[in-house]
């Protein structure tokens, strides 16, 4: 008891001896020297163990939810979520004639029903990591006030800004000549043009639909060519035949037109100069139109569509300290997703080109 006694009264007068040579003025609230505090790094300072930034199931959630109501690249190549997490895999690019074929449906009452097999070419494939990433020195954040908020539109600014990348990367393949069959792609002529004199786009787009190995069931275009295209005489005369060929059609009226589930119409625009004060901004989709047979329920391994994105996992986002910041150091915001986009059946779907007059 003695032997304890002792040692108790050591560690108390070692703390009094450590508290006088730190000073009063350098003790926490909890009776810590400040000095040994420091030492563990806590604080925005030097946020070794834990960060300022949130990222909890609000941040998790809006990161995998948030969508830019003005892009289209996810209806166009609608995306399709893979099992596990290896970013290699395999999809079938399918064989048109499979799609279509005639089957014997009749079962005897003691026979099998028919074996059917999908047929396809199955390629390798890659998902690619896309993100962004942005620096927030502690200077900014001692500012802050509230940071939930802080994040959620720092999370919002990165997504909007690698979505739009992605517009503009599927408006490049949707406009590819390459991704179609050859007989299904059609550069108009200067007398065919949507606003040309005697043109009647209306029949073209009818003829250019009905003659591909499947009739698409999507159409879609620029908001610059959708507005010509509800303003053209040919195809307010098909929907109103009396009318004197005035008027604006609605897009229910030209998806009826058409024969189309629902017509998509993309207005992302881009910069195309690097001097962001004076900007040219450039519609994602040109003056090109495209139309595409999709299935609801088609993957990567069955049903029919002209395109879809396949993806790993959800989209991701991290919060990460980086001490080289300012002076204080910092925290990276970083936000992305792992995806492929993939063109699985070039006979699905059609594009004509260069369809607006000349100005």
């Amino acid at each position: 008891m003695k032997k304890m006694t002792k040692i108790a009264l050591f560690l108390i007068t070692f703390a009094l001896t450590v508290c006088a040579f730190a000073g009063g003025d350098t003790l926490t609230a909890c009776g810590v020297p400040q000095f040994i505090v420091d030492s563990l790094s806590f604080g925005s300072a030097g946020a070794s163990f834990a960060t300022i930034l949130p990222i909890g199931e609000q941040q998790t959630g809006l990161v995998t939810a948030f969508k830019n109501g003005r892009l289209i690249a996810d209806e166009v190549m609608p995306i399709k979520q893979l099992d596990g997490n290896e970013l290699a895999f395999k999809y079938f690019r399918r064989n048109m004639g499979d799609a279509f074929g005639a089957q014997d449906t009749q079962v005897g009452r003691m026979s099998a029903p028919n074996v059917v097999y999908f047929g396809g070419e199955e390629i390798p494939g890659l998902a690619k990591a896309y993100g962004l990433q942005t620096p927030v020195p502690y200077e900014d954040l001692d500012q802050v006030k509230n940071k939930d908020r802080f994040v959620n539109k720092t999370i919002e600014n990165l997504i909007d800004r690698i979505l739009l990348d992605r517009e503009i990367r599927i408006a490049k393949i949707v406009q590819d000549a390459a991704n179609y069959e050859s007989s299904q792609v059609k550069t108009l002529a200067a007398n065919e043009k949507i606003g040309a004199e005697g043109s009647n786009i209306f029949e073209l787009i009818m003829d250019m639909m009905e003659s591909a190995l499947v009739r698409p069931n999507v159409l879609g275009m620029s908001s610059k060519v959708f507005y010509k295209l509800r303003t053209d005489k040919s195809v307010i005369n098909a929907i109103w035949p009396t009318n004197n060929g005035s008027g604006v059609a609605t897009r229910e009226q030209i998806a009826d037109l058409f024969e189309v589930d629902r017509i998509i119409v993309g207005q992302a625009r881009v910069n195309t100069r690097k001097n962001p004060k004076k900007p040219d901004l450039t519609s994602c989709w040109g003056e090109n139109i495209f139309a595409h047979y999709q299935e609801e329920l088609s993957d990567l391994k069955e049903g029919l569509a002209w395109g879809m994105t396949a993806q790993v996992g959800e989209r991701y986002v991290e919060v990460i300290e980086d001490k080289n910041i300012g002076l204080k150091g910092g925290e990276i915001v970083k936000a992305g997703f792992y995806q492929a986009e993939l063109v699985t059946a070039p006979g699905a779907g059609i594009l004509l080109k260069d369809v607006l007059k000349d100005a």
